[in-house]
């Protein structure tokens, strides 16, 4: 059966429900419960949640490793359970693992070929997505001299080298360092800008925030939250006030700080208050007259771990 890849989403979640036997007890345990998700074709799509909380039993739905206890998952439109769904995924799973005395080019080769390329072309794109991602020079090393962000590069280059329409990617940024960080992101970026689907789970937020176009975030097994990052982050009724000039003037910036009720830190030569709305036009006015030196003055917003973070707190709290 042919897969179309684009028309319509990506991925197709409708009413799922994964329970679990809880050993020695008649009660079942809900890994998922009644989640609804539809992944747009072409985006980064960020799949948040904290320990437990269903991610990595999604996935594994979505790939037929597991069956649903109720509902049904589609990619592009075939039921996630017939074999030939699988067709336009690669998929990195959380904890990779290949046999150590295969060298880097051997193992990614071999995914190529298991993608249905032969055996020159296998080696040709093996070795092009290991120069994308940083590691042709290790293309000869066998798997046991690598470090854990080497080998988490080669599982990643694994998923790429059957050039999949759709990335499933469990925590792709396990192992690397700030550099291989921002080189897995630009690769991401530039999948995207190709027309690829990436659907990615990760604990980096940061990260999440800058490259996914939208998210969602489960707790205990529910949705708690969907939509573009901008979306879920909450604005404050506080504002940043960034001031210079305050060095001579220790004991009157705190003493106005305190008035107003509002926190500060150093912020190199600068002092930065966040305090209430209404009070930042007070606040200014008296540093300013104590001389002072406005730089800047910005609503304070949440960031997505923020978000995040409420977003859960309030589940478990309900």
């Amino acid at each position: 059966m042919a897969i179309s890849k684009n028309d319509g989403p990506a991925i197709t979640i409708s009413s799922l429900t994964k329970l679990y036997n809880v050993p020695r007890q008649k009660q079942k345990r809900s890994a998922i419960r009644d989640l609804n998700l539809t992944v747009p074709n072409g985006e980064i799509f960020g799949f948040l949640g904290p320990n437990g909380a269903g991610k990595t039993t999604t996935i594994k739905i979505l790939l037929n490793f597991i069956t649903a206890t109720s509902g049904h998952a589609e990619i592009f439109g075939v039921s996630s359970e017939d074999d030939n769904a699988r067709q336009p995924i690669g998929y990195v799973p959380e904890q990779p693992y290949f046999p150590k005395f295969l060298t880097t080019l051997e193992v990614v080769k071999a995914h190529g070929s298991l993608s249905g390329f032969g055996f020159g072309s296998s080696k040709v794109q093996a070795e092009d997505v290991l120069k994308d991602l940083g590691m042709y020079d290790h293309r000869h090393t066998p798997l046991s001299k690598l470090s854990k962000g080497m080998t988490q590069r080669v599982a990643v280059a694994t998923a790429l080298v059957g050039d999949p329409q759709l990335l499933i990617l469990d925590e792709p940024s396990s192992g690397l360092d700030p550099v291989g960080r921002k080189e897995l992101r630009d690769l991401l970026l530039s999948l995207k800008a190709r027309g690829k689907t990436i659907f990615l789970s990760s604990h980096l937020l940061s990260e999440m925030e800058a490259i996914c176009d939208r998210v969602a975030v489960l707790s205990s097994g529910r949705l708690v939250g969907e939509g573009r990052p901008a979306d879920i982050v909450q604005d404050s009724d506080k504002a940043i006030v960034l001031i210079g000039g305050l060095a001579q003037l220790d004991t009157l910036w705190r003493q106005d700080a305190a008035a107003l009720n509002a926190e500060y830190k150093l912020d190199g030569p600068n002092v930065r208050f966040t305090v209430d709305g209404e009070a930042a036009y007070p606040l200014i006015s008296r540093l300013i007259g104590h001389g002072g030196a406005l730089i800047s003055v910005t609503p304070e917003r949440e960031t997505l771990e923020d978000a995040f973070l409420r977003l859960v707190e309030q589940d478990l709290a309900a």
